[in-house]
């Protein structure tokens, strides 16, 4: 019952976390993030981990990746589409055709190398290719969300760490490894409990930056600074008025004994 519950589950958790990025785009639609400061390999590294589960899940002819692939690799090319056209600000349908021709081409060289390569050898040969490829693929995938940490750590800066898609990334890998488990393949367990230590790196520096800065991002700091200058430059100029004012009525006085004394 759980090795068939603990897969379903591994779905559900892998769709909300390639959902999860939408957080960003929304971000940034409202303009409180920067594009620069998504990490953009995270949309890189979904596209072809995606591609090689779903092509290590049809060598294995296991379901669960299949649909688990299928599903992952639909919404990252979507991701990456959007940051790619947003980024550079050229036509959607060229990028969208560049997104196909990546994702197709990575598809067919795991299918020359792994399913093809199955029926003229051995089923182990198309396995363990196309599996320590897919290691490889589904550690860099948790790594991403990352991509910028040291930049975190030296601007204090909490907001550059995609901290829904690193939460759902250590869940998702966390129930992958569990599977692994179940169905006694190494390579899966291997990649998903280093992506769960990554996951865990992450989340760790999120909270320590985001502890230290005072939950307060850094634009919003500059944009407080800069309204807070202002105001001083106001409170500045207001309390130079009343000298301004006195010696206006200095001089005006002045003014008036002189036609005094002329009259």
């Amino acid at each position: 019952m759980a090795d068939k519950a603990v897969p379903i589950a591994g779905t559900v958790i892998a769709v909300g976390l390639n959902l999860s990025p939408g957080v960003l785009f929304y971000e940034y639609f409202r303009g409180e993030r920067e594009l620069d400061s998504m990490p953009y390999m995270m949309f890189i590294m979904g596209v072809f981990c995606g591609t090689t589960n779903l092509a290590y899940g049809f060598i294995l002819r296991d379901i669960n990746m299949i649909v688990n692939g299928t599903i992952c690799d639909s919404i990252q090319v979507i991701y990456a589409t959007l940051y790619l056209y947003f980024f550079t600000n050229k036509e959607i349908s060229k990028f969208l055709l560049y997104s196909f021709i990546a994702w197709n081409l990575t598809f067919e060289v795991l299918y020359i190398f792994g399913d093809v390569i199955e029926y003229h050898t051995s089923q182990e040969v198309a396995d363990n290719f196309t599996g320590i490829f897919n290691i490889f693929m589904t550690i860099f995938n948790a790594a991403a969300p990352g991509q910028k940490i040291i930049q975190v750590f030296r601007e204090t800066n909490f907001t550059l760490i995609p901290i829904w898609t690193t939460v759902a990334q250590l869940l998702c890998s966390g129930l992958w490894g569990v599977y692994g488990l179940f169905i006694d393949n190494l390579k899966m367990i291997i990649p998903n409990l280093l992506g769960v230590l990554l996951c865990i790196t992450q989340i760790v520096a999120y909270v320590y930056t985001r502890i230290k800065s005072g939950g307060v991002p850094p634009k919003r700091k500059q944009e407080e600074n800069e309204e807070n200058s202002g105001n001083e430059e106001k409170e500045n100029k207001n309390e130079d008025k009343p000298e301004e004012k006195e010696k206006e009525t200095e001089t005006d006085k002045g003014d008036n004994r002189e036609k005094l004394l002329n009259n």
